[in-house]
C-alpha cells in the first residue's frame, strides 16, 4: 500500500534524516550540523520514505491508499464539528489534530477547524507500537482498515516527523521564519512544472502563494510528505533549510486576482456549465423545491435558479445576502456539504471564484433598480455614450443584433436584475466583459435605464 522508497541518489543528498525528525532536540542539532553530508544507513533512508508516506496518509489514507471513504462520520467527531456534513472528512487525521499537530493548542484552537481534541505532538519519543496501539482502540478505530505497512508508516510520521511548527513559522503573522536564500532554483526546478511559474497553473487548488500565506502549516506538511495519492514529491530527503527556504518564497508568489474571480464567479453562479463549457447532470439538483415544474436536470443546478437575480432567493429557498463578507474558505465547504454536492462538479478555482462572488460581489438590487417599477435609477441620457462605444459593438445601435438572445431592450425592462448581473459580471462562456469595476455605480444605472428605452421586439 505504501509508495516507494526514494531514489538513493535523492536520499545521499540529505541531512541523517532530511526533516524526518527524532524529536525537538534532533531538529535542534540537525539545523546546526556543518554542511557536508553524512553516510545515511540503508534503513535511514527507507525510515525517510516511511515517514512520509505516512504524512501522507495523516493528510487524507482514503486518497492516498485508494480506499474508499466512510459513509457515517467518525465516531469521536462532534455532531456540530463542520465537517459532520462531509462525514469522510471527519476520519482524517489532520481533521482533529491539525496541520501544526497542535490540535486545541494550535491553529484548530478556535473557529470552523475547532474539535476540542488535543495534539498528536504528545506522541513524540514513543514506540511505534505505542502508536498503532492507539490507531487500533475502539476509540479510533482504524485497525480493522490500515494494512500492518501503513499502521507503521503512520506510527513512524507521528513519533519521528513532527515539525515543531512554532519553531518554524510565526504564529501570529502565518510567515516562516526564514529568508528565501536560492529557494527560487528549487521552485523553478521542482514546483514550477506543475503549478506554474507564478503558482497558479493549476486550477484544483489555490495559488500556491494564497495556500501558504493562509494555511502555512499546510503548506510545509505538503511540501515535505507530498499529497496523498498524487505524483508531487516529499522533500523530506533534502535539506530542511531548504524546505523552509522554499515555503518562504512560494508565500511571497501573487494571488489569484480578486477582480477577476469576483467577475468569473458572478458567470459561474449565473450559468456555471457554460463558464466551464461542461453539461449539467441529467438529474435535478436534488436540493431543488419538490413539485417544481421545471427542466429536468439544466437549470436546477445554476445557483441563481434557487438563490435569484437578487441574490434574495427564489422558488422558496433563501437567498445568499447573508454571506456578503463571509471568508471564501467558508463558502467553500457550503458549495462542498450535502446539500450542494459542488465538490466533483467543479474544481477549486472554479469554487474559489464563486465564493468570492458571493462574499464580495453581490450588489443590493434595490440601489439599482425600483423594486415597484422595475425601473432603473438611473438616467438614460448620461450613458449614450457608454452604450455606443461599449455595447453596441455586439448587440447593435438598438441592442437586436445577437440572434440568439432576446433584445436587450426587452431582457432589461422585463428582468432587470438579471440585465444588471450580466452587466457587471459579465455572460457565461463569453468574452463580454464584466464592468463592474470599470465603471461607477451611478453609469451602471445610466446603462441599466439606457437599455431599458431600447426596442423590446426584434
Amino acid at each position: 500500500m505504501r509508495k516507494a522508497p526514494l531514489k538513493s541518489n535523492i536520499i545521499s543528498r540529505s541531512l541523517v534524516f532530511g526533516a524526518a525528525l527524532l524529536s525537538l532536540t534532533a531538529w535542534q542539532a540537525q539545523n546546526t550540523q556543518a554542511a557536508e553530508t553524512p553516510e545515511v544507513s540503508q534503513a535511514d533512508q527507507e525510515l525517510v520514505a516511511s515517514v512520509a508516506a505516512g504524512g501522507r496518509m495523516y493528510d487524507d489514507w482514503m486518497r492516498e491508499l485508494a480506499l474508499k471513504k466512510p459513509k457515517e462520520a467518525h465516531p469521536l467527531y462532534p455532531a456540530e464539528g463542520a465537517l459532520a456534513k462531509t462525514p469522510w472528512q471527519t476520519w482524517r487525521c489532520v481533521s482533529c489534530h491539525g496541520w501544526d499537530y497542535l490540535g486545541d493548542k494550535g491553529a484548530f484552537a478556535s473557529g470552523d477547524n475547532y474539535t476540542g481534541f488535543k495534539g498528536v505532538s504528545g506522541m513524540i519519543g514513543k514506540t511505534p507500537d505505542d502508536v498503532m496501539a492507539v490507531l487500533r482502540d475502539d476509540k479510533h478505530g482504524y485497525g480493522d482498515i490500515f494494512d500492518d505497512q501503513a499502521m507503521r508508516d503512520i506510527a513512524n510520521f507521528i513519533i519521528k516527523g513532527l515539525v515543531p511548527m512554532d519553531r518554524v513559522i510565526d504564529r501570529a503573522t502565518g510567515r516562516a521564519m526564514t529568508d528565501p536564500v536560492n529557494a527560487s532554483a528549487h521552485f523553478s526546478t521542482i514546483c514550477v512544472n506543475c503549478h506554474g511559474f507564478d503558482g497558479r497553473l493549476m486550477d484544483t487548488i489555490p495559488p500556491l502563494g494564497d495556500a501558504a500565506r493562509l494555511d502555512p502549516w499546510q503548506a510545509l506538511h505538503k511540501m515535505l510528505n507530498g499529497h496523498p495519492g498524487d505524483d508531487m514529491p516529499a522533500l523530506r530527503a533534502f535539506d530542511v533549510r531548504t524546505t523552509l527556504s522554499t515555503l518562504a518564497f512560494v508565500q511571497g508568489l501573487p494571488p489569484r486576482d480578486p477582480l477577476f474571480s469576483i467577475a468569473r464567479g458572478g458567470k459561474l453562479y449565473d450559468d456555471w456549465a457554460a463558464e466551464i463549457d461542461t453539461k449539467y447532470p441529467g438529474d435535478a439538483h436534488p436540493a431543488f423545491p419538490k413539485g417544481e415544474k421545471v427542466e429536468t436536470g439544466s437549470s436546477t443546478w445554476r445557483c441563481v435558479e434557487c438563490h435569484g437575480w437578487d441574490y434574495k432567493g427564489a422558488h422558496g429557498v433563501r437567498g445568499i445576502r447573508n454571506m456578503v463578507g463571509a471568508h471564501p474558505g467558508a463558502i467553500i465547504k457550503v458549495l462542498q456539504d450535502e446539500t450542494h454536492a459542488l465538490d466533483h462538479k467543479l474544481h477549486y478555482a472554479d469554487l474559489y471564484d464563486l465564493a468570492s462572488f458571493v462574499s464580495q460581489g453581490q450588489v443590493d438590487m434595490n440601489e439599482y433598480i425600483d423594486a415597484r417599477s422595475l425601473e432603473a435609477r438611473g438616467e438614460a441620457g448620461n450613458s449614450t455614450q457608454y452604450y455606443l462605444t461599449l455595447c453596441a459593438t455586439c448587440h447593435g445601435d438598438e441592442g437586436k443584433a445577437i440572434r440568439t438572445m432576446p433584445p436587450l431592450g426587452r431582457v432589461a425592462t422585463e428582468r432587470p436584475w438579471q440585465a444588471l448581473h450580466k452587466v457587471l459580471h459579465g455572460h457565461p462562456g463569453d468574452q463580454m466583459p464584466a464592468w463592474q469595476a470599470a465603471m461607477s455605480p451611478s453609469i451602471i444605472k445610466d446603462v441599466l435605464a439606457k437599455l431599458q428605452t431600447l426596442p423590446k421586439r426584434k
